[in-house]
């Protein structure tokens, strides 16, 4: 079936904006207040961090909360297990601060996690249900909602990984686990209604408006929306476009509005992470009768199409030129691009693209435990002690290195 501006696509990151905007219902209601610490609406949580964060450094990604997602083990012993939402946050949502709140920015979809549970806690209500009353009723959002597998929705689109190798089936992933950082599905038509509501007063009024795009210090993400001045230069006035991406097994996603003019662009698409942020700058810049570039491949398909090419030393030749060019790949696309190439069995293939990214990384940890990874599938135990033995000097505390080491030395 052909997608159509009806078809329900699974936004990923996207629902961190709804997430945002009903926290600040509630603080407009004074049932939460931005620069409370978290412990005083999430009591329950472990107090010497809950105490120590506020409900704004958690809205704006500055807190020091980890992520989720980057867990070990995260996509095959977690992922697809249904949790309550106070299991999941003491299980992956608990780990100690990565530094001092509110001095760095670090994406975390564990403190968007966090939030919808603050909302629960709030209002009594769960955080499907206050989203429905709150945001998608009063807009007659009919076709937006919080995903899950239990629910048959007519025209709902199927995520499909878009691999090397072609098409696949996107890997299951239950619903609760995204939760208020990332569970919600919608259409096009929809986050039209969406953004127009957001330039009234319907939804919240205009002093936490104001707040809910002003940027920290640290980065240029406020709550839920990343907040760009574009350059009056170029397009003749000073334009200010707050957008994000949205990416979730066999989806990506991507809003950006401009404010002054009211312009809207959305991208859905249900084959996997397709370039949609060069996509929606050229769109930007079509509208305002700019030059554009055309998007182009992602930078695992054309280091996999130099390799069908000419081997290894296309390889070499094609990562080198993006270096040169200012386009230095990055670490973890080129992990998960190795990965894939291991998946496929070609060994010697991803063995020499894990040591280009040791060589662009080398203070990685995880590159240098993924380049030992595969000298081991190669046979070439005495290389992969070699590289985990430099992983752990890099990182001390992994217990994966740990544990080969022990095992390979045995071995030789």
């Amino acid at each position: 079936m052909k997608n159509t501006s009806q078809t329900k696509f699974r936004i990923g990151s996207i629902t961190k904006q709804f997430t945002a905007l009903l926290i600040l219902q509630l603080v407009q209601q004074n049932k939460i207040q931005l620069d409370a610490p978290l412990s005083t609406y999430l009591p329950g949580y472990r107090k010497d961090i809950g105490d120590k964060i506020t409900i704004r450094q958690i809205l704006n990604h500055t807190s020091g909360l980890s992520n989720y997602t980057h867990a070990k083990a995260f996509r095959d012993d977690y992922s697809r297990n249904p949790y309550s939402v106070d299991e999941f946050i003491t299980l992956l949502c608990s780990d100690d601060l990565l530094f001092e709140p509110g001095t760095q920015f670090r994406y975390s979809n564990s403190g968007y996690f966090i939030l919808g549970a603050v909302i629960e806690k709030v209002t009594q209500q769960t955080y499907q249900d206050v989203l429905q009353q709150n945001i998608f009723t009063p807009l007659n959002m009919h076709n937006s909602g919080y995903d899950s597998h239990e629910k048959l929705l007519k025209q709902r689109a199927s995520g499909y990984n878009n691999n090397l190798d072609g098409y696949t089936n996107a890997d299951y992933l239950d619903m609760s686990i995204p939760y208020a950082a990332g569970s919600l599905y919608s259409t096009a038509r929809d986050l039209v209604k969406w953004d127009q509501a957001l330039y009234t007063n319907k939804l919240i009024n205009e002093e936490l408006k104001k707040q809910m795009y002003t940027v920290t210090q640290q980065r240029n993400y406020a709550f839920g929306w990343e907040v760009n001045q574009l350059s009056a230069y170029k397009y003749g006035k000073p334009l200010t476009q707050v957008q994000h991406g949205g990416g979730i097994d066999g989806f990506n996603a991507f809003i950006s509005r401009i404010l002054e003019d009211q312009l809207l662009i959305v991208i859905l698409n249900n084959t996997g992470g397709a370039p949609l942020t060069p996509m929606t700058k050229g769109l930007t810049n079509i509208v305002y009768g700019k030059s554009y570039e055309v998007a182009t491949e992602n930078v695992d398909s054309m280091l996999f199409q130099a390799i069908k090419s000419g081997g290894i030393s296309e390889l070499n030749k094609k990562y080198a030129e993006l270096v040169s060019s200012g386009d230095t790949p990055r670490e973890r696309s080129i992990n998960y691009f190795g990965y894939e190439l291991l998946e496929m069995k070609m060994i010697k293939e991803a063995i020499a693209l894990f040591k280009l990214n040791v060589q662009t990384n080398p203070d990685s940890a995880n590159a240098h435990d993924s380049l030992a990874e595969a000298y081991l599938a190669d046979g070439n135990i005495a290389k992969s002690l070699e590289f985990y033995q430099q992983t752990l000097e890099l990182d001390p505390t992994s217990e994966n290195a740990s544990q080969a080491i022990k095992t390979l030395s045995s071995k030789l």
